[in-house]
């Protein structure tokens, strides 16, 4: 017998992808998302029903996550 050599068998799931529990759609994290952007988070919700995957409110976290995309101004 000889072993499968297909793609999906051989690599692991991707970490970058986001299900939504309510109604089970799944997309990569820079997929389909609806992500609202405020001073001081940062909100993933599905585009199916709305429900809130992931929020974000720490500056610092924010700035990291977005490999250097995302920065916010020096308070005075």
């Amino acid at each position: 017998m000889t072993p499968s050599t297909s793609t999906a068998e051989r690599q692991p799931p991707d970490k970058a992808t986001l299900h939504c529990p309510e109604c089970g759609h799944e997309s990569r994290i820079n997929g389909d998302w609806i992500i609202r952007v405020r001073a001081d988070s940062l909100t993933y919700a599905c585009p199916n029903c709305d429900t809130v995957i992931d929020s974000r409110r720490n500056r610092e976290e924010l700035a990291a996550g977005s490999c250097g995309s995302l920065g916010f101004a020096v308070e005075n």
